[in-house]
This record gives structure tokens, C-alpha cells and sequence, in this order.
């Protein structure tokens, strides 16, 4: 199974942790496909076309970024708004992601401990991207436990960046099973 990384990092140059991922995955070409959208799309105009073929060859996509004011960055969400069109996505007759998985790779420069009832901002980061579970079980995909990594920050070192690199390289390498099956 090959999979579709779309990473969305709009300062990829500075960033360290989601740079990193991507250094590491693209040492798989022959398993993993990066579409790095601000790399790819600078003025924020989308190839719908070429996205939507890049979906289509894949059977398991993942999406790549870093986590603020509690979501993803905005040309990922054009990526899902624009991208996803009724007809093709899904609606009657046409529903390309039927069959096929969804997943995420986050980070955050804040602690698990911050993301819980006890802590900073009351919920578990699953609660805060349920969005994009709902997102898949409307497509009726399969939906992977999100590969999070917390508390990424100017005092993380370069050999914690490159385990988290490594052992997120493994997360894509193997395939899981999708934790939400949904009945054709």
C-alpha cells in the first residue's frame, strides 16, 4: 500500500520537527508520496486536478502538520475545501474515498498534559481533531490513531527530533488498520 503525505507547514524553512518528518519520509519514495502544499502552492492557488489525482493513486492519506489556534493550517483546509467536491469525493455515484484511509501526523509545542480535563485547554487532542474524523467517516474512510507529538519547542534537542522523526517515519511505513471500518 502506498501512501500520500500532504503536509501543511506555511514556515517549513524555520520549522525543525515538521522538516524533519518530511527529510525522513521522503528516504521512501518508492512507498510514500509527499505533497508539500505550501511548498507546491506558494500563492495558495490549488491544482484541483493534480491534487485530486494524487488521491486517487493512493490508498492511504495522511495529514502533515503543526498544530495552532487548534486546528490545521488554512491551505490545508482549502486543500480539504476545495479538493473534496461533492461528485467526486463523495454524493451519489462517486465516493473515491470509500475503502481507502485517513490519518494524521501533528505536533505541538505544548505538553499531552496541557490537552486534558485537568489541564490548560480542557480536552484530549482526539476531542480537538474530531473534525477530521467526522471528516472521514463522511467520506466513509477508514480513520488511523493520529501520530501526535507534544511539547516540540526551541529546547528540544536534535537527537529528540530525529527519534520523532524515525519513529515517524515507522508510523507511515506501516500500515495500520484503520480504527473506524465503515460497511460498504
Amino acid at each position: 500500500m502506498k501512501t500520500l503525505v500532504i503536509a501543511a507547514h506555511p514556515a517549513l524553512d524555520t520549522s525543525r520537527l515538521n522538516r524533519r518528518w518530511l527529510e525522513e519520509i521522503r528516504k521512501y519514495p518508492d512507498r510514500i508520496t509527499v505533497s508539500s502544499l505550501y511548498e507546491k502552492y506558494p500563492d495558495s492557488v490549488i491544482d484541483i486536478e493534480a491534487e485530486q489525482a494524487l488521491a486517487e493513486a493512493h490508498d492511504r492519506i495522511i495529514f502533515q502538520f503543526p498544530f495552532y489556534w487548534f486546528n490545521c493550517p488554512p491551505l490545508m483546509k482549502q486543500w480539504l475545501d476545495e479538493v473534496l467536491l461533492e461528485g467526486w469525493a463523495f454524493g451519489e455515484g462517486s465516493w473515491l474515498f470509500r475503502g481507502k484511509t485517513i490519518g494524521l501526523a501533528v505536533s505541538t509545542g505544548l505538553r499531552d498534559g496541557d490537552y486534558s480535563p485537568n489541564g490548560d485547554y480542557l480536552h484530549e487532542m482526539n476531542t480537538l481533531l474530531l473534525p477530521f474524523e467526522m471528516t472521514a467517516r463522511y467520506l466513509q474512510s477508514g480513520y488511523e490513531k493520529p501520530f501526535i507529538q507534544y511539547g516540540v519547542n526551541s529546547r528540544t534537542s536534535e537527537e529528540e527530533l530525529q527519534e520523532s522523526a524515525e519513529r515517524y517515519a515507522r508510523h507511515v511505513l506501516e500500515a495500520q488498520s484503520a480504527e473506524i471500518k465503515v460497511e460498504s
